[in-house]
């Protein structure tokens, strides 16, 4: 059960993200974007992403942004979930 449902990207990687004079400008992609999801699913991939890509750096601003910090446990979860093939 998901407790604090939101619509989620659905692939929240680096580049999906657009960003314009150094701030967020927009998301594309949006083929899996869905409503009463976990935020996990996505801070999880797209902080995945930040590594994934050489932007390890923009990790504490990311969490910061968020108004949270790292879930490892949540994190893992969503990450194997991440790995499984789309049926």
């Amino acid at each position: 059960m998901v407790e604090d449902p939101v619509v989620c990207h659905g692939d929240p990687c680096a580049p999906s993200t657009l960003i314009a004079g150094g701030a967020f400008a927009g998301l594309v992609d949006l083929g899996r974007i869905g409503g009463g999801s976990d935020r996990w699913a996505d801070l999880s991939i797209a902080s995945w992403s930040l590594e994934w890509n050489g932007l390890a750096a923009a990790a504490r601003s990311f969490w910061a942004a968020c108004g949270t910090g790292r879930d490892e446990a949540r994190m893992a979860r969503w990450r194997a979930l991440w790995e499984l093939p789309l049926a």
